[in-house]
């Protein structure tokens, strides 16, 4: 296969000094390998597949983008985000203009939350514009928020990227409480064809050619789809629930080749199914793919009118189910070439003739490359982790364990990759979410503690996503004691199984999975020798309160439930006094997922009841706790206080 070019980028890849105001950062060579931004990330390709835009991190702490030409090689930075904002993506507007989402973190009354702002620029890095609606400017972008009754929180929602003309997008123009569409002129900002705005509407879907079809409607009573007529004239009500309805499954997606014929997902036999609705013909709707076994869980779409090519699915692996039997071919003939190895098509030239294809594995963060269809060839662009090419990083291997009712629990299981496979130091890791799940692939973290020796758990406990609903129930805050049940299972089974060292265990997580942790050890007061809970929920009944600030709210707060199960029973911050273990909690102020109160409190009531605790907290970071100095020194000393209570 014909080489293309590796993206030469080493020089940006060198971890920057310490910031003065965030004291003594610690790091290790474990932690800076794997704690690191990837080399490059948000790789797309141009409409004539000539040319690629890809984001990097600078070691002075910044995001750049940079544009490369593939025919010459050559490189330009054409933005480089110096000041407060970070870049989320970039993506080819036509075969000169490049769009890029910007996001920075800001704060209300003491509520942090994401503003977006949009850039164009040509690809050579001239004529760099703000993308911002005249009547949204704000000279601060994020001051005045409490008297300036236009002041736009999200920029960046494209709701039709119009490839047939290529000078324009259209756009979601919103301000406090409303919002419409419009079309950009990318060139200047220019706002035309402006539609009316309309209270509570927050999101809004085109029928692929920039027409709106149905916009979405959020009220603290009601959560509504409305629809329009092919015309855009009358617009209707074509689904509405309470806005407490949290077990609702009605989910538009959007149009496919037919503009009359709506895609969504609804419940089928269970599990989340994608059906078509006729909106033309007194709606009647039809069902295109359902799984035997799993959810759909979405739908991949590529090319120049964002074209529907696959239904996916997950099993234990990612699987796909194909309408187009060109992409599906491609997909067969990289299987051939790479197998058992995760493949996703993620960018496809106007003409179909390039494909961007990225692989990865357990053991393989991940490599790019530009697939030619047309002489079948395929072209190496570049590893995404340089950082990791020297370690041997350790196999995932897809379990299944008996719960004490005998339910099957589906799992991931890391061992390191080289020494014994028993008698092992071990890391219970539950996911976050808590409605999402492990999927087999790269794993940051389970290969972080496997690099270190330990054996790694990952449960899809009930209460997890993807399942069906059965097995979602009423999700893993309310139904607490069913998931800390699973997860505990799961910990007695690396023990029975010779795995894990009884003495040796320590359960960790991560949002979700950091109350998880908290309420494991709170039910388990012996099992664990330690807990670490990173941007961990403490209070499940504030956690509740404070999504009541923010659009969709009560379908939030009902989802966490107010019963005495889960605002006492259920709640680590009322029980801190039953652990008996030490605990390492971990947070970023401007978490607008988890509020940094909740370890702050956390760390309190342990304190009060003297208990062993410590509390690591960065000031500018969020949820994820980047940039990768605050992840790096994150790692370590998680590596350090697990290594404390499993030593030998």
């Amino acid at each position: 296969m014909k080489r293309i070019g590796l993206l030469a980028l080493s020089l940006f890849f060198v971890i920057g000094a310490v910031h003065a105001e965030d004291g003594v950062l610690k790091t290790s060579p474990l932690a800076v390998a794997f704690g690191s931004q990837p080399d490059f990330r948000s790789l797309h390709m141009s409409p004539d597949g000539t040319k690629l835009v890809l984001v990097q991190y600078h070691p002075k702490g910044y995001d750049f983008a940079r544009t490369l030409d593939l025919k010459t090689m050559k490189s330009v930075m054409v933005y480089a985000a110096t000041d407060q904002f970070d870049i989320d993506w970039c993506r080819w507007a036509n075969n000169t203009r490049v769009l890029c989402g910007l996001s920075a973190m800001t704060s209300y009354q003491g509520t942090y939350f994401q503003v977006t702002r949009l850039i164009g620029v040509d690809w050579n890095g001239k004529n760099l514009i703000l993308l911002e609606p005249e009547q949204l400017k704000n000279k601060s972008h994020f001051g005045a928020i409490q008297t300036s009754s236009n002041f736009s929180q999200n920029q960046t929602t494209i709701v039709d990227l119009k490839p047939d003309d290529p000078d324009h997008v259209q756009i979601l123009v919103s301000s406090m409480g409303e919002s419409g569409v419009a079309d950009m002129d990318i060139n200047t900002a220019k706002l035309s064809n402006i539609s009316r705005r309309q209270r509570f509407a927050y999101r809004w879907i085109t029928d692929g050619h920039g027409h709106p079809r149905l916009r979405n409607y959020i009220d603290r009573a009601y959560r509504r789809w409305y629809v329009a007529d092919a015309h855009g004239w009358n617009w209707d009500v074509l689904h509405e629930v309470k806005a407490d309805n949290y077990n609702d499954a009605f989910e538009p997606y959007g149009f496919g080749d037919n503009p009359d014929e709506l895609l969504y997902f609804d419940d089928y036999n269970g599990r989340r199914a994608l059906f078509a609705m006729d909106l033309a013909h007194d709606r009647k709707s039809r069902l295109v793919y359902a799984n035997d076994h799993v959810d759909v869980m979405g739908l991949q779409t590529i090319g120049k009118y964002n074209r529907v090519v696959a239904a996916y699915y997950v099993e234990d692996k990612l699987q796909r189910y194909f309408f187009d039997k060109d992409i599906k071919n491609i997909y067969e003939t990289l299987m051939a070439a790479f197998p058992g190895k995760n493949i996703n098509i993620v960018d496809e030239d106007w003409n179909r003739r390039y494909y961007i294809v990225f692989i990865s594995s357990d053991t393989q963060p991940g490599t790019y490359y530009r697939f030619d269809s047309k002489l079948r060839k395929l072209g190496l662009i570049g590893h995404i982790s340089s950082k990791l090419k020297n370690y041997q990083l350790a196999p995932m291997q897809a379990v299944h364990y008996p719960a004490r009712d005998h339910t099957p629990i589906p799992a991931f299981l890391t061992l390191p990759a080289s020494g014994k496979k028993t008698g092992l130091p071990a890391v219970i890791l539950p996911h976050g979410g808590p409605s999402s799940r492990d999927i087999w692939g790269f794993d940051i973290l389970a290969q972080f503690f496997a690099a270190h020796g330990y054996a790694v758990l990952q449960s899809n406990y009930r209460g997890s996503d993807g399942y069906g609903t059965a097995w979602l129930g009423d999700g893993a805050f309310r139904g607490w004691k069913q998931a800390i049940s699973d997860i505990t299972d799961g910990t007695h089974y690396l023990i029975d199984q010779g795995i894990a060292d009884p003495d040796r265990v320590c359960v960790v997580g991560w949002g979700y999975g950091g109350y998880a942790a908290l309420m494991s050890g709170i039910q388990n007061p012996t099992l664990y020798k330690c807990i670490v809970s990173i941007a961990g929920v403490s209070d499940p009944q504030t956690l509740g309160y404070y999504s009541l600030r923010f659009v969709g709210g009560r379908t939030g707060q009902a989802f966490i439930g107010r019963e005495k199960e889960i605002v006492k029973d259920g709640s680590p911050v009322k029980r801190a006094g039953e652990i008996q273990v030490p605990v390492l909690l971990a947070h970023a102020r401007e978490d607008a997922n988890v509020p940094y109160k909740q370890s702050e409190e956390m760390y309190e009531a342990l304190k009060k009841d003297d208990k062993s605790v410590e509390f690591i907290h960065y000031e500018k970071a969020a949820h994820d706790i980047r940039p990768p100095r605050y992840r790096i020194d994150l790692f370590t000393r998680v590596a350090d206080f697990l290594s404390k209570y499993t030593a030998r």
